[in-house]
């Protein structure tokens, strides 16, 4: 290739009114004007196109762009084809926009990413690989979108698809720390945060966990994208963030879920928490328990349906995961306390009439809808105010369970399915600890299996 350079202006002929270009006599002023090139794409007669740009301070200027346009075209090869290809990019790049950069096009050449298609925006790109989701899991889809709709489309979505770099990922996880200091400022200071725009309304503390999984999300999209021959490239593997660091669960003793319980036997969902506390279900299989799920001839529940809320809204799903679906063994005692509130519940219909909504639930609201987990949550810290307890969080009644199963001697691998876990790792992982006091007794059954030799001694004096 080769390129002729000149130097021209906007100045016009005043008789005219056409532009004078090259032909301005003011031109010979070095400050006025500008310098620029043009050139032919090839000497085919097929494909004889004409590139030019100007606008350039300087001559030099005018030649580093045109070595530009050059590089460009050499990425074709003998390819004509892609010559092409290449020739559209930089015709379409307007007038003081910067001309594709050669790596990016190499890359692109590489990994098979049409040259021609738009490249459109990381916001685009992650609402289309959202649509695509199909089948998904309704908590799963939530969570995905409220990793978009509250961080990465606000602070990355206007970027094309293609710039997007670990800088700025790096960017939005700095913005997001910010955040959480302001929110605990505020809240050590009794003043509501300053926060931007629809934040303002339900400030939230961004743990490093959720954070996890934000990127996780940009880099299920971005790898969705890469298949999809959309971009090259995951810019999420250059992104590091601080190790998740587990928080150790808090679990009440033996007796600490004996009182309890005696105290939670005088409230409606007092049965709930039974069977939450002794056999580990989630938060919203206890919601979801139906009679029909139910055979307390056998005394076992199967776990075929879960409860959730997403903000206001009660969504009846699916079990976690597949291990979800699971039968669980009850207990003697809570079968007989079952089989009294099933009767209860009967005569609670009755009285109700047309207005009892009848969904075959075993703990239901008054008129027979399902029960709202947020508010059976509250309801068991308020039942553990009340009983004098530590307060926990309804699902670290499932780690109390889990706990307890293993301190009873069950084997892991028994205790793994009776809460629903794909794998033991799973339950080793989460249930590693155990309660101070049972390491104590552990010490004390180790040295007792040793003979002494002073209490020898002192027997033989």
């Amino acid at each position: 290739m080769k390129a002729s350079y000149s130097k021209r202006c906007g100045c016009k002929d005043p008789e005219t009114g056409k532009r004078l270009d090259a032909a301005c006599p003011l031109l010979k002023n070095r400050r006025h004007g500008g310098y620029g090139f043009t050139t032919r794409l090839d000497t085919s007669q097929q494909n004889n196109r004409q590139i030019k740009r100007f606008g350039f301070p300087t001559l030099t200027a005018a030649e580093q762009a045109f070595s530009h346009v050059e590089d460009l075209i050499k990425l074709a090869r003998d390819d004509e084809a892609m010559r092409r290809r290449i020739g559209d990019l930089i015709f379409e790049c307007k007038h003081g926009e910067p001309f594709p950069d050669v790596e990016e096009v190499r890359r692109k050449l590489r990994f098979g990413v049409d040259l021609a298609a738009s490249a459109g925006t990381v916001a685009e790109l992650l609402e289309d690989w959202f649509a695509s989701r199909r089948g998904k899991k309704a908590t799963t889809k939530h969570t995905w979108r409220q990793h978009l709709n509250h961080y990465l489309i606000p602070q990355l979505g206007e970027i094309p698809r293609d710039r997007l770099r670990a800088a700025h990922i790096d960017a939005l996880f700095d913005t997001i720390e910010e955040r959480n200091a302001e929110i605990v400022a505020a809240k050590n200071e009794g003043r509501a945060p300053y926060l931007p725009g629809e934040l303002r309304k339900a400030p939230r503390f961004v743990g490093i966990a959720t954070q996890h999984r934000i990127l996780a999300t940009l880099r299920n999209a971005y790898n969705w994208g890469i298949k999809r021959r959309m971009v090259d490239f995951n810019p999420c593997a250059g992104v590091e963030l601080p190790p998740e660091q587990r928080d150790p669960a808090r679990v009440w003793s033996p007796e600490q879920v004996g009182t309890f319980l005696e105290v939670a036997e005088r409230y409606p969902l007092g049965l709930l928490y039974r069977i939450a506390l002794l056999r580990g279900l989630r938060r919203g299989e206890a919601c979801g328990l139906r009679w029909s799920d139910m055979n307390l001839n056998t005394g076992h529940a199967t776990i075929q349906q879960t409860i959730l809320q997403f903000g206001g809204q009660t969504v009846i799903d699916t079990p976690k995961s597949k291990a979800g679906n699971r039968v669980v063994s009850l207990d003697s005692e809570t079968v007989r306390l079952l089989k009294a509130h099933r009767a209860t519940q009967r005569r609670a219909r009755l009285a109700a009439g047309d207005g009892y909504k009848d969904n075959d639930l075993v703990f239901p609201r008054a008129d027979g809808r399902p029960p709202s987990p947020d508010w059976v949550s509250e309801r068991f810290q308020s039942i553990a105010k009340t009983a004098g307890l530590p307060v926990i969080k309804l699902h670290e009644a499932r780690h109390t369970a889990a706990t307890l199963g293993l301190e009873a001697g069950l084997d892991v691998k028994v205790v793994s399915v009776q809460l629903g876990h794909s794998t033991t790792t799973i339950t080793r992982d989460l249930y590693q600890h155990v309660r101070q006091a049972v390491l104590d007794d552990a010490a004390e059954r180790v040295v007792a299996l040793i003979p002494s030799r002073r209490g020898a001694s002192q027997t033989r004096s």
